[in-house]
């Protein structure tokens, strides 16, 4: 990503700081050069311009607001009417643009199920289409299949998959149904790239789970969702996920997805280190109710909630932020705890948590400003406001 975003010292006090473990009230956020500089909590003093190394700073008076790191989506297809599939040019950047209006400031675009040539088109176009710098960050790619499970293919064309497509240093993640004989190879590839495994659109046993997580699958796609469910004689992969601390789970909390109560019973089960929230956003993102491709397959969005023809759930409309409130306003959790599932854990799980997805020193200054209520006031890039709502 190119950064043209001019430097400047800026100084954010009066303000929520959400950390990964704790909410510091009334502090404040000292920002050079696009880095945070140093985090200062109510009990402390607050640097002033009178003090040298803040001298010609600017300040912004958080007024009360929370501040949090800027989301991190790793299973995001589109958003604002673009999708990473789509062949155009300037569409991954349409996607990058449309989520940093929505708040999220990274992200791991993810492909759908299709032939390699255009699987390949869509990962090469990364070197020929550099994002904006007002964008949200591209980390890589997301690749969910096309090994995947017949029965659980959701709103995947998996009969059209032709073999392994060209992998290369820019995929992070893939999903695939481990049981399935060609999964084979992409355990092979993983293990030579230091690409992350995900289990996904999987018929897989408990055991044939547990086999797969011995042999280095960390992650579990979309749980709940596209697998089989729990049954008390047969436990299966979701029962293995649950239980097992090497593995972090994602979760859709769109209130489409999963039940509330079954969110509920997978956060006391998982430890908050092992939890991503994603959005599993589309194009529908930020459009109002109507049909939307996705996959090669038309999608009907009607009150939140997107489907297939047959009633098929097909991704969501939600952005990654309604998962945050879902969390930490219909279930109560810790606001630091739902926030930390959409910021630090996803950074760690892509591998720049040394410089995303925390309020600490020496990270991006990219942050959001919410209000009391978690809607979104204002999107800060690397020290640069970006969106004002």
């Amino acid at each position: 990503m190119k950064d043209n975003l001019s430097k400047q010292k800026l100084l954010f006090t009066n303000g929520r700081l959400i950390l990964p473990d704790q909410e510091l009230p009334q502090s404040s956020l000292y920002v050079t050069d696009g880095l945070i500089a140093g985090i200062y909590a109510s009990s402390q003093n607050t640097p002033t311009k009178c003090d040298s190394y803040c001298l010609n700073c600017e300040t912004v008076d958080l007024q009360g607001d929370i501040l949090i790191p800027g989301l991190i989506d790793l299973h995001v297809h589109g958003c604002g009417g673009a999708d990473v599939m789509d062949g155009n040019p300037g569409a991954l950047t349409d996607v990058a643009t449309a989520l940093l209006q929505q708040g999220t400031t990274a992200f791991l675009a993810t492909t759908m199920t299709a032939p390699a040539s255009r699987l390949e088109n869509a990962i090469n176009r990364t070197v020929a289409e550099p994002l904006l710098c007002c964008a949200a960050e591209l980390l890589g790619f997301h690749l969910e299949g096309p090994c995947l499970s017949e029965r659980y293919r959701g709103a995947q064309k998996v009969a059209e998959q032709l073999g392994v497509p060209p992998i290369n240093a820019q995929v992070r993640l893939i999903t695939l149904a481990p049981e399935l004989p060609e999964a084979e190879e992409y355990f092979t590839l993983a293990e030579e790239l230091g690409i992350v495994l995900s289990v996904g659109h999987s018929a897989a046993t408990y055991e044939q789970m547990q086999s797969a997580m011995n042999r280095g699958v960390s992650y579990l796609t979309h749980a709940f969702n596209a697998m089989p469910g729990i049954h008390h004689r047969n436990p299966g992969l979701l029962t293995a996920a649950l239980l097992d601390s090497r593995l972090t789970i994602e979760l859709i909390a769109d209130g489409v997805h999963i039940h509330p109560a079954v969110l509920e019973l997978a956060l006391r089960l998982k430890s908050p280190d092992n939890v991503v929230l994603v959005s599993d956003g589309t194009r529908a993102v930020g459009l109002p109710d109507g049909d939307y491709e996705l996959g090669g397959q038309i999608t009907h969005l009607r009150d939140g909630k997107l489907t297939l023809a047959d009633g098929t759930i097909a991704g969501s409309a939600m952005p990654l932020l309604a998962g945050v409130k879902m969390l930490a306003t219909n279930l109560n959790r810790p606001l630091y705890e739902a926030v930390r599932m959409a910021t630090y854990n996803p950074a760690r799980i892509a591998k720049v948590d040394q410089r995303l997805g925390s309020l600490s020193a020496g990270k991006a200054a990219t942050f959001l400003r919410l209000d009391e209520k978690l809607n979104l006031k204002q999107v800060w890039l690397r020290g640069h406001l970006m969106q004002n709502f």
